[in-house]
This record gives C-alpha cells, sequence and structure tokens, in this order.
C-alpha cells in the first residue's frame, strides 16, 4: 500500500497503542506515530511527511489539552479525518466530541473489526470530501479478489481473512497487492471506495 496512507495514534496507554500499531502496520497502514499527548501529537504532524490523513485520538489524554480539544486543531491545521477511541460514558463529554465532527467514536474495549471498519470508513469519507474520481472503468477484479475485498471492508484482519478462506495471510496479501496494481490504485480504501461507487451506480 502506498505510504499516502497515514494514520496517527493519539492514546496515552502504551499498551493500547501499540497493539492499535501492530494491527494496522499488519494491514499496510502507514502509522506516522504514537503521541500520549497533544503537544506531542503536534509536533509529529509539524513534519510535512508525516501528516496524517486519520487520527485515532483518545479523548482523555495527558497533559494541559484533551483529546476533543486536539481534534479540533488537528482538523483545523491539517484537514484530516477523526476517529475518537474512549473509555468515557458521559453524554456532555460525547456530546462535545460530535461538535469536533468525528467519523464516529469507538468505546473501549474495542474489537479489532470495530478498529479498521472505522479507519475504512474515515477513509473513504476522506475519499469522498476529496471528491476524489470514482473512475470509468470497472474493477478488474478475480472472484477470489472480491471476495477479499469485500472482507476488508466489512472490517476484516488479513489473519482472520486466512482463517475465514482456509489461504495463508501471504496469500491474502498477495491478492491485496495484485489489486492495487492491475487496477492502477494507490491504497487498499481507494479500492473499497470504487467498489462502492461501483454497487451504487
Amino acid at each position: 500500500m502506498s505510504n499516502d496512507v497515514k494514520v496517527l495514534i493519539v492514546e496515552d496507554e502504551l499498551i493500547t497503542a501499540e497493539s492499535i500499531k501492530e494491527l494496522l502496520e499488519e494491514e499496510d497502514y502507514e502509522v506516522t506515530g504514537i503521541a500520549a499527548d497533544a503537544a506531542t501529537a503536534l509536533r509529529i504532524c509539524n513534519r510535512n511527511e508525516l501528516v496524517p490523513q486519520v487520527v485515532l485520538c483518545d479523548i482523555n489524554i495527558k497533559g494541559d489539552h484533551n483529546g476533543i480539544e486536539l481534534a479540533a486543531d488537528l482538523k483545523k491545521l491539517y484537514n484530516c479525518e477523526i476517529v475518537f477511541l474512549t473509555a468515557l460514558s458521559d453524554s456532555r463529554i460525547l456530546q462535545s466530541a460530535f461538535a469536533a465532527d468525528p467519523v464516529m467514536y469507538i468505546v473501549k474495549p474495542f474489537t479489532n473489526t470495530q478498529l479498521l471498519v472505522a479507519v475504512h470508513m474515515a477513509f473513504h469519507r476522506l475519499l469522498a470530501r476529496q471528491q476524489l474520481p470514482s473512475g470509468t472503468d470497472s474493477l478488474q477484479l478475480t472472484d477470489r479478489e472480491r471476495e477479499i475485498a469485500l472482507l476488508v471492508a466489512e472490517g476484516f484482519s488479513s489473519k482472520q481473512i486466512s482463517h475465514k478462506l482456509s489461504i495463508s495471510i501471504e496469500t491474502v496479501k498477495t491478492h491485496r497487492r495484485r489489486m492495487l496494481q492491475k487496477n492502477n490504485i494507490n491504497s487498499f480504501p481507494q479500492l473499497v471506495y470504487r467498489m462502492n461507487n461501483e454497487r451504487n451506480r
């Protein structure tokens, strides 16, 4: 997957952050960094090559600014999409979170599937906002490739797909690479976006 698919993780629980990073990198996303506070997140984003398209942001983070305030700043500065991670259920806090216009929020503890679906939704919203051309040619996919692409869109990880289809993880990843190459698409979120557009024609 191309290196323009970048995700920043803002999470002050290091074990949780590392687990998210491992999952995303297994799915070929580029994680630009892990930040436990707003200052670190902004410092990472200030490096041009590390500006994320999507930020996974815990609401309750260390430092003077909470995750909601940070998310508002990041959207204003970098026009990125936000997915909130939270263990909080206070309705006033959640209302404040929605004021930051996130793609969604995920309540901890969450599953890998929930997280991957949220990231896919974030990239889909980003691509739609950028009015990316949907492409005039139909996608060239075998039945197996289309089956894998649909499972990815539903939030299944490569490991889960390998178990579900009784094939190796490497075979899943090979199919994913081939789908992008032969359709001249830079990233898997773009492929899913094109598939959705085809189905809605």
